[in-house]
């Protein structure tokens, strides 16, 4: 791994803080690209997610994840790398091999998991391969399309992954070439992020510009893991729009109800006890959470045994977060519930659960 400098103030690592902006209306973007927005969100909450959603569903829905996460890996990434650097790798000049240590840097920096390249060929024939050993993955799906997105936004082409768990925790994932079915090949255009004010006021370290709250985070870079030590929950930084058009594609393939499923299913994983409302504080603790991990900026909040409303400007992964403050209001009131939300145009959450 190439080493990596951690700030003096804050102990950040430096691949997190030079490439994120903290906005005043709890969004986070790209510094090189403001109109990309990007999240910092429990990751140990993904697999769990998609398995109760396979579960309500009735069928698996692993390959829809691998393949959306690939084709939106693949649209985010290209804008990384200039067209005639990727002519040079198709054409031979410059080995793929190039980006791949940089990338697994950042992969460390961000809390992807351990990556390690195993094996691979490039020969443009279809013998060629890559095998990638991921030490915790952050979701295991999602892993799996990112590797196939990232090659494809460097060699072109489409790719398959399969992956297998070689030891507790450890997974060797690995590509050859494809051709997506028919109904799962239409590219996916990422929607531009466009910055509405707000009045959320950060405090940020003077060194590298990131919150100071990151402090209490910590950075195991050798096993490219994060941990927000006071919840005790492992965090990776992603696109949220990634998650929200992988439930608009799902929704696509399987019928609009897939939105209550990924609601009703992270209602159930937030009443295993993952998440705790007591933990998260009073209105303005959770206001900044939300603003933290980039969610959102929390104009009100209300809560009582008679109901919950909640209004979130500039939401990203609306209907997790649905789903955690309705399940977070059944354990604060030991009852089941209802609920009913709208987005509007701008991104602006209402939501309200009452009694059942």
């Amino acid at each position: 791994m190439i080493e990596v400098n951690l700030c003096s103030e804050c102990g950040v690592p430096e691949p997190f803080s030079d490439a994120q902006v903290w906005l005043n209306n709890g969004d986070i973007v790209q510094k090189l690209n403001p109109h990309a927005r990007i999240g910092f969100i429990e990751s140990q909450s993904l697999d769990p997610l998609f398995a109760n959603m396979a579960e309500i569903i009735g069928v698996s829905i692993e390959h829809l994840i691998i393949n959306i996460t690939a084709r939106m890996t693949e649209a985010y990434t290209a804008r990384l790398i200039p067209s005639g650097v990727r002519d040079m790798i198709v054409a031979g000049e410059i080995k793929p091999t190039t980006f791949i240590e940089p990338l697994m840097t950042y992969c460390h920096a961000v809390g992807y998991g351990k990556y390690e390249v195993i094996g691979h060929r490039y020969e443009k024939d279809e013998d060629d391969y890559l095998t990638v050993r991921i030490m915790k993955p952050f979701s295991i799906p999602m892993s799996a399309g990112a590797l196939a997105g990232a090659l494809s936004s460097v060699v072109g082409g489409e790719h398959e992954v399969t992956y297998e768990e070689i030891s507790p925790g450890v997974y060797e994932f690995t590509t050859h070439w494809t051709e997506y079915p028919k109904g799962l090949r239409e590219k996916l255009e990422l929607q531009p992020y466009y910055h509405q004010e707000g009045d959320i006021q950060l405090d940020l370290c003077p060194k590298c510009g990131v919150p100071r709250a990151f402090a209490r985070y910590k950075w195991n870079l050798e096993k490219g893991i994060i941990v927000n030590e006071s919840l005790g929950r492992r965090m990776v930084l992603m696109a949220p729009q990634s998650l929200d058009r992988l439930f608009e594609e799902l929704a696509a393939e399987l019928g609009k109800t897939i939105e209550k499923i990924v609601v009703e299913a992270q209602r159930l994983f937030t009443k295993t006890g993952f998440y705790s409302l007591k933990k998260m504080g009073g209105e303005e603790e959770l206001r900044l959470h939300l603003a933290l991990r980039g969610l959102g900026n929390l104009r009100e909040m209300k809560i009582s045994p008679k109901g919950l409303l909640l209004r979130l400007e500039n939401t990203a992964t609306y209907l997790m977060t649905v789903g955690l403050m309705q399940g977070l209001f059944e354990m604060s009131f030991g009852m089941d519930s209802r609920v009913e939300w709208e987005v509007s145009k701008k991104g602006n959450l209402v939501m309200e659960a009452v009694p059942r």
